[in-house]
């Protein structure tokens, strides 16, 4: 085989200790009960394995005697290339299940890593020179408008060998980045850490305690659906203050009642409201949102970021103060994706808990979970040659994880997890059972930003500046769906 090793993220993989069995269980299962406590290992495909055929069986067993090759990004090789045994659970089991797949299908897999505007580049560069070397690319949010929207990647739903409408392949996303028919990217269990990229809060127990409220009540809060955005407010409230008398609010000193990060927070808490800018309408891609309900959103956000003085981090130099705030015990809450959790928390000695983003209201039936734009994407190019051999190792690929991978960790590392922690574990079910997907995100519409940028001026009204991003944003989404009409 061919290897470009790195170094192995430690972090990702005690993410992945945490909290990947039960989140697993719920993409797995398509969970639809009210109470997570109710989804045990039984709804698993492993457990199901007696009542019905495991996913792999479905794919036919050709051997190509050939090589696969695998062009990904940096940060999720471990998703992929694994060496040998080594003793821990997700190692082993993707060992397996590169092992088995390389029997089965005679094939040899090969590696390649780059970061990921790099795998863009060369996805591009081999699609306009006509070569195929690489069968596979994991893409990025930035994939969308530099490959997939330039005619640089093969149409997945033209790979009968792939099922897109089958549960290892992420729903909503499928649902939603489907443009007339054409799906030039997309998500699902053939990545084991593609739901780590799910927003969620983290919140300082002790903090709270101390402050002289409940944290038994935040989790009961989720659980009887009544952790809103007007609840968080009333957590968050008169929590910011000035410890070392100074007269003005540093993070090195102070506390907070929020830390976030501008990428994620405007994101995170808005689509956790409920409220897509773009909506897919028989198959074709329309601005549609409710202008009152995002004046509302809005001034939600604004009330928790802005007048109580969260800690709004715009400058990429101090990107992990973020965090360091948390982890140091001055602030209440974190925003942040479930695969920031150990990278960044890893050291911090207040108990913690986690939490979903809350919701617009009561009335508001589920919880959202925004998914960051570093979510791993599938990718093939327009120039493949062999898209049939190409199809039946992804869903092979896919399938082994669905009835090998997922439950069994869940059934492992969950059940570990939640021994110590039942409560936070409870949680993650709520946090990955409704995750959003809004093209006008990861096409990068101005509309998708509006929230971003008055958040970053603390400005307080919206309106004006969501008339001109819609303008702009109808522009280039007809753009684009005629770039679509245009594609081969």
């Amino acid at each position: 085989m061919k290897y470009f090793t790195m170094k192995k993220s430690l972090s990702l993989l005690m993410a992945l200790v945490m909290v990947l069995g039960t989140l697993f269980l719920a993409v797995s299962c398509g969970t639809g009960e009210d109470d997570p406590a109710q989804s045990t290992a039984a709804d698993t495909p492993a457990e199901s394995e007696t009542e019905q055929p495991l996913a792999y069986d479905s794919v036919e067993k050709q051997k190509f005697d050939r090589e696969f090759n695998i062009m990904s990004r940096d940060d999720i090789i471990e998703d992929f290339e694994i060496e040998d045994l080594t003793g821990d659970l997700l190692d082993d089991l993707l060992y397996e299940r590169n092992s088995r797949i390389a029997t089965d299908f005679e094939i040899e897999f090969s590696y390649y890593q780059l970061s990921y505007d790099q795998v863009n580049t060369t996805l591009n560069t081999q699609s306009t020179s006509g070569s195929d070397d690489y069968d596979f690319y994991i893409g990025h949010k930035y994939s969308f408008g530099t490959c997939a929207q330039n005619n640089y990647c093969y149409n997945l739903g033209d790979i009968t060998e792939i099922d897109l409408t089958q549960p290892w392949w992420d729903q909503s996303c499928y649902d939603n980045m489907t443009v007339n028919g054409r799906t030039y990217v997309m998500t699902g269990d053939i990545f084991p850490s593609s739901m780590l990229f799910s927003s969620c809060l983290v919140f300082n127990r002790k903090m709270v305690k101390e402050l002289g409220k409940s944290d038994a009540e935040l989790f009961e809060l989720a659980r009887n659906g009544g952790w809103t955005m007007d609840a968080m407010y009333d957590y968050c409230k008169d929590v910011t203050f000035d410890l070392n008398g100074d007269g003005k609010l540093a993070y090195t000193d102070d506390r907070y009642c929020l830390t976030s990060w501008m990428m994620d927070v405007p994101f995170s808490m808005y689509y956790a409201c409920g409220e897509n800018f773009v909506t897919i309408v028989d198959g074709t891609p329309e601005l549609s949102y409710d202008t009152e309900k995002v004046i509302g959103i809005y001034d939600k956000i604004y009330k928790i970021i802005v007048e109580q003085n969260a800690y709004f981090v715009t400058d990429i130099n101090v990107y992990a103060t973020t965090y360091d705030v948390f982890s140091g015990g001055r602030a209440m809450f974190c925003d942040m994706s479930l695969n920031k959790i150990s990278t960044f928390l890893s050291e911090m000695t207040d108990p913690y808990g986690i939490l979903p983003m809350p919701k617009f209201d009561e009335a508001q039936s589920e919880y959202l979970s925004f998914v960051n734009g570093a979510t791993a994407l599938v990718m093939v190019a327009k120039t493949e040659k062999d898209p049939e051999f190409v199809g039946t190792i992804l869903e092979a690929m896919a399938t082994c994880n669905y009835d090998n991978v997922t439950p069994k960790l869940f059934q492992v590392i969950t059940k570990l997890q939640a021994a110590q922690d039942p409560d936070s574990s409870s949680m993650v079910d709520y946090i990955v059972r409704n995750r959003i997907f809004d093209l006008g995100y990861f096409a990068d519409f101005p509309i998708s930003n509006v929230v971003l940028e008055n958040l970053k001026t603390g400005q307080e009204s919206i309106s004006s500046k969501m008339k001109a991003a819609g303008r702009t944003s109808t522009t280039l989404l007809n753009r684009l769906v005629k770039q679509f009409e245009k594609h081969e």
